[in-house]
């Protein structure tokens, strides 16, 4: 029996040490740990089944202070987390089909969470289309936003106005737009759809905002702050 365990931790150990992260992965979780603070563990593993592999990275995230202050949206920060790393692999992205996050709080609840390929993709993809939203609202073109919405969506330019003319006199310009994650939902009238959480950084107060845009046609259908 003593036989079998030492071969057996020897073989454990020569399997882990063939696991290397990359410089380009060490940089990507870096992202990470800019964004959230805390600390951030790595796991490399595969699982296989259904006559198919499944390689994986996971990041296991504790004593984050944004994340432990702001626990309603967990689900949006996990998938930003897993953006964050997976758009900071450059050309090593097809390394992995899966990237997991698992987030500790101090007051003892865990949570986990898994991201496929495909999905991360999804957002990729729209982050033009995010980006493009953003500026319009910097900008307060308000004419450029209403007409990114897609034509299901009854919303004029003087409505999208009102709101952030009603905001900005409230708490002041606009100082900035940070993504911080998404979420995927269905709705029975619009269908499948993305929502964006961001921070909008006001003169006097950081608030949150989501954008809501069709999964299947990357289209904007809502804008609201919750």
């Amino acid at each position: 029996m003593k036989i079998f365990l030492q071969a057996l931790l020897l073989i454990t150990l020569f399997s882990c040490g063939k696991v290397k992260v990359s410089d380009t992965e060490v940089k990507a979780v870096d992202k990470v740990l800019t964004f959230y603070g805390g600390q951030v563990d790595r796991l490399i593993g595969f699982n296989t089944g259904n006559d198919s592999k499944v390689n994986f990275f996971e990041l296991k995230i504790s004593e984050s202070p944004l994340l432990n202050s702001d626990e309603k949206w967990l689900d949006e920060h996990a998938g930003n987390i897993a953006y964050l790393f997976y758009s900071n692999l450059n050309n090593e992205q097809s390394k992995y089909n899966e990237i997991r996050v698992s987030i500790d709080l101090t007051n003892g609840a865990s949570h986990s969470y898994k991201f496929s390929e495909s999905e991360l993709k999804e957002i990729e993809e729209l982050y033009p289309e995010i980006e493009k939203t953003n500026s319009y609202i910097q900008d307060a073109d308000y004419f450029s936003l209403a007409n990114q919405f897609s034509g299901k969506i009854a919303v004029n330019e003087t409505e999208i106005t009102d709101l952030f003319e009603k905001i900005k006199l409230e708490y002041g310009t606009i100082k900035g737009i940070q993504a911080q994650g998404f979420s995927f939902d269905n709705d029975e009238g619009y269908g499948d759809y993305i929502g964006i959480k961001e921070a909008i950084m006001l003169e006097e107060i950081s608030a949150t905002i989501f954008l809501v845009y069709s999964r299947e046609t990357n289209e904007l259908i809502g804008l609201h702050l919750p």
